[in-house]
């Protein structure tokens, strides 16, 4: 028995540990990288539209020169409505739809209660915003774009502390302005070092965009979301990109759906240190830039992984080549005996089905 048993130096079973040890740490990596990927709600509106993954998440953010009128966002729905329609791509039925849209912008807005005042940082939405972005409530509800009454605000807990005293604050009015608002719902703020970095340090609110322009202080650009049919790769972002009218704007388009990929994370890699680097006029919201603080982390995590499989691939390709030297049968009797083992397992498979078959009949009988 012992001469078909290779004998195992020290050397090699510290290797071998070494091999296994670099695997665990690769797995544990991974499950990390998974927890982290599962929780980036805001990049996960296509997998939440359709499970078929036939759709695509799109984001385009603008400079704030760029759009002076937000009826261009109605032109770009009509024009995508166009090349779908070009490309043979219908509803299942005529209550379905085959695409959805958010806008949106950063600002400031003063919140009065009568007795006590707060500035905050705000986000004026429409569309479906609060689909893309589902922010978690403590209470109350979102407003959508359906609501008869445009006057609602959604504010976080540390502002509803400030105004109130409590979170349970839900139809209570506030001033913009000389104007009266709802507080609709209260949304627990994100929290952690790349939420803070990204802009999230401060108390927010979110609000009606027509009514940030109006009564706040705009501070950023537009935020165009869209999540359209990607029924070959590129098309939704192709389609998009005609749509928006890209050439020579000061704009940034880019495809959330399978950013933390591996193909798009070797790509960060190979940007890494200039990436940081922008010649851009616009910032981009909090959410883009939590995104891209995670890319920047899992192509970290990739590059780690690489390295750490280094060493597993030398110790497989090593035991391989040395089993193959100790070989006592050439590749023609292996193949023989490969075909057997299959031509065996066939019939025993063959005569189970058989003796089932008789069985079942038997029991008729």
């Amino acid at each position: 028995m012992k001469k078909f048993i290779p004998q195992i130096s020290r050397k090699q079973i510290l290797w071998a540990c070494g091999g296994i040890f670099c695997l665990i740490l690769i797995g544990a990596i991974s499950l990390m990288e998974g927890l982290f990927r599962a929780g980036l709600y805001d990049q996960q509106m296509a997998k939440r539209w359709s499970s078929k993954k036939n759709v695509a998440q799109i984001s385009c953010f603008f400079a704030a020169e760029e759009v002076s009128d937000k009826g261009y966002f109605t032109t770009i729905g009509h024009t995508v409505d166009k090349a779908l329609k070009e490309a043979n791509i219908v509803p299942e039925n005529e209550n379905s739809r085959l695409w959805i849209d958010a806008i949106s912008r950063s600002g400031k807005v003063t919140l009065s209660n009568g007795s006590k005042s707060v500035e905050l940082e705000a986000v004026g939405v429409q569309g479906e915003f609060f689909q893309f972005h589902p922010l978690r409530l403590l209470e109350g509800a979102f407003f959508g774009p359906d609501s008869m009454m445009q006057d609602g605000v959604v504010i976080d807990e540390d502002a509803a502390w400030q105004l109130f005293g409590s979170n349970d604050v839900a139809g209570m009015q506030v001033m913009i302005g000389q104007v009266p608002h709802y507080i609709t719902g209260v949304v627990q703020r994100e929290t952690g070092r790349l939420a803070e970095a990204a802009g999230l340090d401060k108390s927010l609110c979110y609000l009606n965009l027509e009514n940030l322009e109006q009564y706040g202080k705009v501070t950023g650009g537009y935020c165009y979301e869209m999540v359209l049919p990607n029924p070959v790769e590129g098309f939704a972002l192709s389609t998009l990109s005609k749509a928006v009218g890209t050439e020579g704007r000061e704009l940034e388009i880019l495809e959330n759906t399978g950013r933390y990929e591996l193909l798009p994370l070797i790509k960060v890699i190979g940007r890494f240190g200039v990436r940081s680097m922008s010649k851009k006029s616009f910032a981009y919201p909090y959410w883009e830039n939590v995104a891209r603080g995670y890319e920047d982390i899992f192509a970290l995590t990739l590059l780690l992984k690489a390295m750490l499989s280094i060493l597993p691939c030398v110790l497989a390709v090593v035991t391989i080549i040395r089993l193959w030297k100790r070989k006592t049968w050439t590749l023609k009797q292996g193949y023989h005996k490969l075909a057997d083992r299959l031509y065996d397992y066939r019939a025993k498979r063959h005569t189970k089905k058989k003796s089932a078959a008789q069985a079942a009949e038997w029991r008729k009988k």
